[in-house]
């Protein structure tokens, strides 16, 4: 049946259907159109009458690929936009945002993966959101428009910060509890979750993190980030002197210039250290406790690049060699003391294995163990390892999401994780932990067994697969190794 609440921006229509409630699409900033493109959101004027939240608004423009086929949503700037599910009775109830990923250039909250019904039905009044994303939501522009466009290298990050303050202001209105939010998100989300935990102006938005195979190891330089502009504006026919008629040129032909250029040193759109939103590295921040006293929650995937690798078939024609200049190329470095443990004595399908193994431990597995380390003086933190081998992608990147949500029945997830009897097993650990720490601050739950707080000493963590087990360092030989290099400066 439809439903009516009030929030102090107006009335919004949704649906209730067995127990839950869902308020789809809503605006949560003004659309960053026309002369606002690029420039920080600005709150969303108050609407008269009932706004209608029963189907999904429009997605940030993006180009779609084999890994995003966009699923048939609308595209459009006026996408800052966001969805509520909440449990039908009760009020007071936690709240978890969930920050889509994507690479921040393609994606959306709107994605069936990230339906949060299962949260609602077990009290928990899940968020989803849409941000900027592209050159729309990273391209910096602070030498070319001046102090207007300091911030325009994240205006993404600043949409999801503006979005976190609409949850705080209006969530009551849901059932929701504005001091019990936690912030989560996978990939590119869990970057984002990482920026937003050492970011003063996101500071007392939420209470609790959850960063899933994403930790913001690298944030681009100004001149990293000035260089993409000048390729872009190059690509596009513009001059630095004409930058302005960016405003003119079509959202679509924006993405898609951008999605042509070739990265040079990681994703070419990122956050930057712009000195403005972000005036730290991430890991002097977190040294520093700009994340202090925030429980967080943790983990990557086993064989999180194996995404990639499975499912690009070139990968199978290659040489060892070629194989072994690519990860460098695209994960390396791969200095001597990498390829002594790697690569030496491997040949074919192992040593590809073990090259997975590497590019995971360098882009997420161990970037995620020394976040941990550090945050763990300050807060509560719990680290989980998802090892689980759904299909023949084995425990690759995004494929615990399904898991986490309880979606992984939805056809959408089956096609890259097929049907076992385990699944269901696997998703009831894992959802269940999400729910206690979202309740609680703490992932126990009934059906785990004991999961200490981690600490550089006994460095436990939670290993989810058909059974879920509690393991002291797993892999210390190879955890130590990537302690000893001096390739990441962490």
């Amino acid at each position: 049946m439809d439903v009516i609440v009030e929030t102090r921006y107006g009335k919004v229509l949704g649906r209730e259907e067995e127990g839950v409630r869902t308020f789809l699409g809503i605006p949560y900033a003004r659309a960053p159109q026309g002369e606002r493109r690029f420039l920080p959101p600005e709150p969303v004027e108050p609407w008269t009458g009932v706004l209608d939240a029963r189907a999904y608004g429009p997605i940030c423009p993006q180009v779609a690929n084999p890994l995003n086929p966009v699923d048939g949503f609308a595209q459009s700037e006026d996408c800052l936009r966001l969805c509520v599910y909440a449990p039908a009775e009760g009020t007071g109830h936690p709240v978890m945002v969930w920050i889509h990923g994507g690479a921040y250039v393609f994606g959306s909250g709107q994605s069936p993966w990230y339906d949060g019904r299962a949260f609602a039905r077990d009290g928990v009044v899940l968020v989803t959101l849409n941000y900027r994303l592209g050159p729309l939501g990273f391209l910096h522009l602070a030498h070319l428009g001046g102090e207007a466009y300091a911030s325009s290298g994240n205006a993404g990050i600043l949409d999801q910060i503006a979005a976190l303050t609409f949850v705080r202001d209006t969530i009551e209105a849901f059932g929701g509890d504005p001091n019990r939010v936690t912030v989560a998100g996978e990939s590119a989300g869990a970057w984002s979750v990482g920026t937003l935990l050492v970011t003063e102006a996101a500071r007392g938005l939420f209470q609790q993190a959850i960063l899933q195979s994403g930790i913001p190891f690298q944030y681009r330089t100004p001149e990293s980030a000035e260089w993409f502009t000048a390729q872009l504006l190059d690509a596009l026919g513009l001059s630095p002197s004409s930058w302005r008629r960016l405003f003119d040129v079509p959202a679509a032909d924006l993405v898609s210039a951008a999605a042509r250029i070739p990265a040079r040193d990681g994703l070419n759109l990122r956050p930057v250290l712009d000195g403005v939103t972000l005036t730290q590295s991430f890991w002097d921040a977190l040294r520093d406790g700009h994340a202090a006293h925030v429980p967080t929650l943790a983990g990557s995937n086993r064989e999180e690049l194996m995404l990639w690798v499975a499912r690009e078939s070139e990968w199978r024609a290659l040489s060892d060699e070629e194989r072994i200049a690519r990860v460098d190329r695209m994960w390396g470095p791969l200095t001597d003391r990498a390829r002594d443990y790697y690569v030496d004595g491997r040949t074919g399908d192992e040593l590809l294995t073990w090259l997975v193994r590497f590019a995971s431990m360098r882009t997420f597995t161990y970037p995620t163990i020394r976040a941990a380390e550090i945050q763990s003086e300050y807060a509560p933190v719990y680290l989980y390892r998802f090892d689980y081998r759904p299909s023949r992608l084995g425990a690759a990147h995004a494929l615990e999401i399904p898991f986490v949500f309880g979606t992984y029945a939805h056809p959408s997830a089956r096609a890259l994780i097929g049907e076992r009897p385990t699944h269901a097993d696997v998703s009831d650990a894992m959802h269940a932990a999400w729910v206690a720490f979202v309740r609680s601050g703490s992932p126990q739950a009934p059906n785990l067994p004991e999961w200490p707080t981690y600490d550089p000493k006994r460095r436990s963590t939670l290993i989810f697969d058909e059974a879920p087990r509690v393991e002291d360092d797993p892999d210390s030989a190879e955890r130590e190794l990537w302690s000893d290099m001096t390739s990441l400066s962490m």
